[in-house]
């Protein structure tokens, strides 16, 4: 379910509240791009069946792109939202304070202690 920025902050602080005894909570941010897998295919047809490939200008490189951020917490739910750029400094501020403040629930990785080797002295 896409929800605007403020709901998600807030979707994502009552899942970490929710989730301390035993569920996992999955985090995903990548670029979101308004291409799909048509026109894709359709771009990738037309470079093979004229044999030259399409030179990228400098405006594909410099476009700025929105971020797209996903929340799974078990099967159940799932919630999203798309970050424009212009947004993305005050969005991630409030996102890492979100996450320092539940950093409390992971639990410590347990390592295994290796045995001392004795050094035979000769």
């Amino acid at each position: 379910m896409l929800l605007d920025n403020d709901k998600f902050l807030t979707g994502l602080a009552k899942t970490f509240e929710g989730s301390k005894d035993s569920k996992s909570v999955y985090l995903t941010m990548k670029r979101y791009t308004y291409s799909t897998k048509k026109t894709r295919a359709a771009v990738a047809a037309a470079e093979s069946a004229s044999g030259d490939s399409v030179m990228k200008t400098a405006n594909d490189a410099d476009k700025e792109y929105p971020t797209l951020v996903r929340l799974e917490c078990g099967s159940l739910k799932k919630i999203s939202t798309l970050v424009q750029p212009q947004d993305l400094d005050r969005f991630m501020v409030q996102y890492t304070n979100i996450i320092k403040i539940n950093m409390d629930a992971l639990k410590k990785k347990e390592r295994k202690k290796a045995p001392k080797v004795k050094k035979a002295t000769a």
